[in-house]
């Protein structure tokens, strides 16, 4: 299978070293990297130029989900397989990709999400409002898609792309390029029922107490957040039955 890693790149000139880093350590075989340069200006661009990656460089940052969309439409044009998103600000580990993959390469998982409340998980310095806040949203998420889960909100995530070739709905609609494609898309994977997909345990490492963690608006990014999943449930659109 050729897979495809793709992580949005936004002002983390600080933290992107170590990314690069631990991603040329990381031996999966067939795995590819494009790196996503969402207007960065504080010289991330140029560590996203100087990286030796493919990248693609957008003029000014439209969200994690307009990079997922580039990232996409760049998988289906050459002919990936496997669609894998990673964090720039090096919250998650490379080294855990042959984790997160597994299931997919042992076609038992068509749709794989980490998760840092698994046996196995951590998330080292994890802020008490996240710790108490995540749980909440994803016992939301399990009224809302009928499926239990136990880590909604987190971004470590790999699928096949067949999934999105099937796709009934508007995966390049304007209203998910914030931070609403990869919860709708993770939405509408669990209400499909026939998607197979599955959480393995992951590694979330957080700064130390009193730096900053997260690019995340209060307020206005929460609802950005919350709204696709409820939007997934009621906008009645999914996915094209597989070919046997």
């Amino acid at each position: 299978m050729r897979i495809l890693i793709v992580s949005p790149v936004f002002n983390q000139v600080q933290e992107l070293p170590r990314v690069l880093a631990e991603l040329s350590e990381v031996n999966v075989s067939g795995a590819e990297v494009l790196l996503i340069n969402n207007g960065s200006s504080d010289g991330s661009e140029r560590l996203v130029h100087e990286s030796g990656y493919r990248y693609i460089d957008v003029p000014r940052n439209r969200g994690v989900g307009h990079a997922a969309i580039l990232g996409m439409d760049f998988a289906l044009t050459h002919g990936f397989d496997v669609f894998v998103g990673i964090a720039s600000n090096g919250k998650m580990l490379p080294s855990e990709l042959p984790r997160l993959l597994g299931p997919i390469l042992a076609d038992r998982a068509d749709y794989v999400t980490g998760s840092r409340f698994l046996h196995g998980g951590a998330s080292p310095n994890l802020p008490s409002f996240r710790r108490n806040a995540i749980p909440m949203v994803s016992r939301m998420v399990e009224i809302v898609c009928g499926e239990r889960v136990t880590d909604a909100t987190c971004g470590y995530r790999a699928y096949k792309m067949d999934i999105i070739r099937r796709a009934r709905f508007d995966w390049h609609a304007p209203a998910l390029e914030t931070y609403g494609l990869e919860y709708y898309l993770y939405a509408k994977v669990l209400l499909d029922r026939k998607i197979r997909w599955c959480e393995v345990p992951i590694t979330m490492r957080y700064p130390p107490k009193g730096q900053r963690y997260s690019k995340i608006r209060p307020g206005r990014d929460w609802w950005a957040m919350l709204k696709p999943w409820l939007l997934a449930r009621v906008d009645g659109r999914g996915f094209a039955p597989a070919t046997p």
